[in-house]
């Protein structure tokens, strides 16, 4: 059984790794330091991964300076990713000296390891421990946001799942040292089902950041568009869509669209739900769909797919999903209907 899970846990951390370094070269639109953050993340995963089948496959043993590095980047999960997730909810945010405390347990709980090496199934409870708190503050934060967007049921779900991981290891962990064998394969298994959902996640819902930044910052205390014409600020982003056909590049989010407009996200943010009724994600998407029927209409030798694609879907499935919102069926019946009547 041993064996088999470990061969399953090796044939996992293959893809995952494959993954997370298709994730780090992936063009990304938040801010510098978001991104900056997210890179760091993704590469702390590798090594996680690498580092465990190296343990699994008996190639290295538990030294001081590899547990060092390994317990380190296990404890450094929650806390980036912490901090990630406010520089997404808040595109304002800017990096401070205080930040860097977040990184003080990981770097404890790694050094009592590295030194007192009997004791490394503590210290590894003791990260899953740490990192629990740190995902117990973001299931609370999704708890809040589901109410407001159905499409955060998921993120709250798959956030949850992976709090109970959390404490079952640290349960686990308390009781059996024994079962450290049987941890890291399945803390390999575990990493690499979050990864897969990431790049699922990606690929259905490509605008997901810019969705959370949004419904965070949707309930304003004073309106932010003060300062800004709104009718020329309408004009410019008819003409963004109509003309320059921004919807085409797939990966235009809130804050890359802010940005060609020369305004703050908040304020475009503002301006899509009291002045179009709208939110960003769906004008987005309702501007694609509206240029995907015109293209089915009138270039029928163009396949439903490459149509899709052409107006910024990122994937067929995203694209489906999108027109079956708004006209109740798929695009290639649209197309048919289309040319009988």
């Amino acid at each position: 059984m041993s064996q088999l899970l470990n061969q399953i846990s090796i044939a996992a951390a293959g893809f995952s790794i494959i993954g997370l370094m298709l994730l780090i070269f992936q063009r990304r639109t938040e801010s510098k330091s978001a991104t900056v953050l997210a890179n760091s993340l993704l590469l702390i995963l590798i090594t996680i991964q690498f580092l465990q089948c190296l343990f699994i496959l008996n190639v290295v043993s538990f030294e001081s300076v590899l547990v060092f590095i390994y317990l380190l980047s296990l404890g450094l999960v929650a806390p980036v990713f912490y901090l990630y997730s406010q520089h997404i909810i808040n595109a304002e945010k800017i990096c401070n000296k205080r930040d860097y405390l977040h990184l003080i347990p990981a770097l404890l709980i790694a050094l009592l390891g590295a030194v007192f090496i009997d004791y490394f199934p503590i210290a590894y409870t003791m990260t899953f421990l740490s990192g629990g708190i740190y995902m117990m503050s973001l299931v609370l934060t999704l708890y809040q946001l589901r109410k407001r967007r159905s499409l955060f049921k998921i993120e709250f779900l798959l956030t949850t799942c992976f709090l109970g991981w959390a404490l079952l290891v640290v349960i686990v962990g308390l009781f059996s040292g024994q079962a450290m064998n049987y941890l890291l394969p399945a803390q390999i298994i575990m990493l690499s089902i979050a990864i897969a959902a990431a790049i699922h996640i990606q690929l259905n819902y490509p605008h997901l950041l810019s969705s959370l930044e949004e419904i965070v910052n949707r309930q304003y205390q004073t309106s932010t568009l003060g300062s800004v014409d709104c009718e020329d600020l309408k004009k410019r982003l008819e003409a963004l869509m109509t003309h320059q056909r921004a919807y085409q590049d797939s990966e235009l989010s809130l804050s890359l669209l802010a940005e060609m407009l020369s305004i703050k996200p908040y304020q475009l943010s503002e301006f899509l739900n009291t002045q179009l009724a709208v939110s960003f994600s769906s004008y987005l998407r309702n501007v694609r769909v509206a240029a995907a029927v015109e293209l089915l209409k009138n270039e029928p030798k163009v396949s439903v797919l490459a149509i899709g694609l052409s107006v910024g879907f990122s994937s067929q499935s995203a694209f489906y999903s999108a027109f079956k919102t708004i006209y109740a069926m798929a695009p290639g019946q649209f197309r048919q209907q289309s040319m009988t009547e």
